[in-house]
């Protein structure tokens, strides 16, 4: 089931789909966006649900998968912001990622006992959520999986979970009460933190307090850890900490090390690796700051949320640049200098009305009026800087790059340049309001995610025979119902 005609098996009177007997699948995008519909229940006769099949559902509230069902894809119930209750059969032993992502009114969902693995990201923005009882025989609970969810009060782990991924916990403020078995053998709870259980590896720390002091057996701080602060906080790092992978929430106001570790060092409050070529994290949040020459690149997140921050002199020396940089900060232009290479995705992530200026020095990156960031050949578009309703990119550009065309709220419509040959990654996902795309006879590569969470996208008119180019619907929450084949 993947076509228009599934949407007339909903009776507009109950709210209600009723899946007919004979389906075994319910293909990507089936029954996304439509009005009216209150309640499913997925007979056991369907073995699996495809991605995206119902997710955009604004009026859904209840779900019941039935004894039988196997497989649950990527976002299949992915914003339906009415949903309140999930009852999922234990048969069910497979959960694509983000599966019920952004549903903020869900307060009742269990987890199937043929589960092994919690998919990344499968509650995250689940703000309704206060407690969640994982269930004995889960092993792995993947990255982020229940990241932003302000209001979940207690997690219980148990016994036979072996992996919990970075970020698993990140942005869950008022989480009070984490409890780990004590039959685990992997994790353990203490000082305030979920830590590996020979006490060297720090994983996530409950945000109730003002100050943080990291204890002495600690030798890794992973990716997560500090990121779900809402108040003012510092943190003291001891001598024995080797490796730093967590961003720091914008509440983060100083940090301390010690001055005999080997790795790490503090300046004004601001963390550098010891040999000041990178720096981790801003905290001062002044409206100016110039950064030290000696820094050749800046991690992920390191200016993110400092509220304050207007101007900034970037290193002489700077290489590159890390992702999610910007958001948060008051910055307007910024001058890229000669030696910059690698931006990753953190242009995307400044505020979008920043206008961007790049040394001509520069041999790897151009800019065409401060806003389309190209490489310095004009064949790939690497970055948008600015909100518009449309961009002329030009027709130089061969290749569109991960995240280039990323969260632009603004763009309804896109006509590709006929010269493109390759869309990669995620390059035109999460953009809320874009209805249309247009690809020409060009095209040569499609990435399977390159329309990720583009919740309006009901038209890619691609200048092909059909399947002509492999990967349709490309990520596209509408499946093949928005893909339209000109030849």
């Amino acid at each position: 089931m993947s076509a228009d005609k599934n949407l007339d098996l909903m009776d507009e009177a109950t709210g209600s789909i009723i899946i007919p007997q004979n389906v075994t699948k319910i293909g990507a995008g089936a029954f996304r966006d439509i009005p009216g519909l209150r309640s499913i229940v997925i007979p056991g006769t369907v073995k699996e649900i495809g991605d995206n099949a119902f997710s955009g559902n604004a009026t859904l509230e209840n779900i019941v998968i039935e004894e039988g069902v196997e497989r649950i894809g990527y976002q299949a119930f992915q914003g339906c912001t009415a949903l309140e209750r999930v009852k999922i059969a234990d048969s069910v032993s497979s959960i694509g990622m983000q599966c019920f992502n952004m549903c903020g009114k869900l307060t009742e969902i269990n987890f199937p006992k043929s589960l092994k693995e919690i998919p990344s990201q499968m509650l995250a923005n689940c703000y309704s959520l206060k407690e969640i009882i994982i269930a004995e025989g889960i092993e792995h609970i993947r990255e982020s999986t229940f990241i932003y969810d302000y209001n979940l009060q207690r997690i219980s782990v148990p016994s036979t979970v072996k992996e919990i991924g970075v970020s698993a916990f990140e942005g869950t403020s008022k989480l009070t009460n984490l409890e780990i078995s004590a039959k685990n053998e992997t994790y353990s709870f203490a000082n305030n933190s979920l830590m590996s259980k020979d006490g060297k590896i720090i994983y996530f720390i409950l945000a109730n307090t003002t100050e943080v002091n990291i204890p002495q057996t600690v030798e890794t701080i992973q990716k997560g850890s500090f990121e779900s602060f809402t108040q003012k906080l510092t943190i003291n790092i001891p001598e024995n900490v080797k490796t730093i992978n967590s961003n720091f929430s914008g509440n983060v106001t100083r940090i301390n090390v010690a001055e005999n570790n080997l790795n790490f060092k503090s300046v004004d409050g601001n963390l550098y690796t010891k040999d000041m070529e990178e720096i981790i994290r801003y905290t001062q949040n002044q409206q100016s700051f110039i950064m030290p020459n000696e820094v050749v690149y800046i991690r992920e997140k390191c200016f993110n949320g400092s509220s304050n921050l207007e101007n900034l002199k970037l290193s002489d020396n700077l290489q590159g640049i890390g992702g999610f940089n910007f958001s948060g900060t008051k910055i307007r232009e910024i001058y890229l200098p000669a030696k910059v290479n690698n931006i990753n995705h953190s242009i995307p992530f400044f505020r979008h009305d920043v206008e961007i200026t790049i040394s001509e020095d520069n041999q790897n990156l151009k800019t065409v009026d401060g806003t389309v960031i190209l490489s310095k050949d004009g064949k790939r578009l690497v970055a948008l800087s600015k909100d518009l309703d449309i961009y002329n990119i030009p027709n130089s550009v061969e290749i569109i790059e991960e995240y280039s065309i990323w969260n632009r709220d603004n763009v309804r419509e896109i006509v590709l340049p006929s010269g493109v040959k390759e869309i990669q990654g995620t390059a035109i996902s999460s953009n809320s309001n874009l209805s249309r795309v247009e690809i020409s006879s060009n095209i040569e590569r499609i990435n399977a995610n390159a329309f990720l969470s583009c919740g309006s996208l009901r038209e890619i008119i691609i200048d092909k025979r059909e399947n002509e180019i492999s990967g349709a619907p490309w990520g596209c929450p509408f499946g093949l119902r928005a893909v339209f084949w000109k030849k």
